[in-house]
């Protein structure tokens, strides 16, 4: 069951890592399919949330799961806004971005972003493997749009490719560290299992709710923007048919 876990961890992080790598070499490519993904994710994380994660929380443990994940969606929320608030800076002017968030915070937040879905995806196996898999699969497609984000601010900061690449490969690898802490903590504690999958149902739909669906909103807020919404349900969709078809 490690074995499993650190695999899907690797697939779902580190080899999204070189997808990313691989579609920057195609520009138009990205501008073309970045923001489709993203639309993608949110459908993706939101039905993994509701129909997976949060469901199987409930079969193991009965309603206490919707106080946790209440609890989790807020602690999240918390983390969110200390975490803005350690690096606030001034409203920048129209047409100028603020990028001047420090390079600790940005890799503290992309550790502790993929430590989580580590632990999601670890506690998803540790109920069955069509859990773990549906997580997994959640998890990768939503790490290409939020490494092609991040390698975005580096390059902006300065940074070269190859410089941007290690540093999410370096946060990265804590998705790996978050399944392992997991592993072990669900090998000798069953009884937290029902908890760490509510953990995981806060974070997708907390991910999805509040960082992916608002940007959909902000993107096609001059149209109804088709491809986008097309593309968010297209998400839903396909984690309501794994989970028909893995079931």
């Amino acid at each position: 069951m490690l074995f499993t876990i650190l695999l899907f961890t690797f697939l779902a992080s580190i080899a999204s890592l070189f997808l990313v790598a691989t579609l920057l070499l195609h520009k138009n490519l990205i501008h073309k399919t970045s923001f489709l993904l993203v639309s993608f994710a949110a459908g993706a994380l939101l039905a993994t949330g509701f129909m997976d994660a949060l469901k199987e929380a409930v079969a193991l443990a009965g309603a206490d799961v919707f106080l946790w994940t209440t609890v989790s969606v807020a602690v999240f929320f918390l983390i969110e806004r200390l975490f803005i608030s350690l690096h606030h800076e001034e409203t920048p002017l129209p047409g100028e971005e603020s990028l001047k968030l420090p390079t600790a915070f940005l890799m503290f937040g992309d550790g502790l972003h993929n430590f989580i879905d580590g632990m999601s995806m670890a506690a998803g196996f540790l109920v069955s493997f069509q859990l773990g898999l549906v997580t997994s699969i959640a998890v990768f497609v939503h790490e290409i749009p939020h490494e092609l984000g991040d390698f975005g601010i580096l390059i902006h900061k300065g940074w070269s490719r190859a410089g941007a690449l290690w540093f999410n490969f370096l946060t990265g690898v804590t998705s790996m560290l978050g399944g392992v802490v997991v592993f072990y903590l669900g090998e000798r504690f069953n009884s937290v299992i029902p908890v760490l999958l509510s953990i995981a149902a806060a974070n997708f739909i907390y991910l999805s709710a509040t960082d992916l669906i608002p940007e959909i909103h902000h993107k096609a807020k001059k149209s109804f923007a088709v491809k986008y919404t097309l593309s968010f349900f297209m998400g839903i969709i396909l984690i309501a048919v794994l989970i028909k078809v893995l079931g």
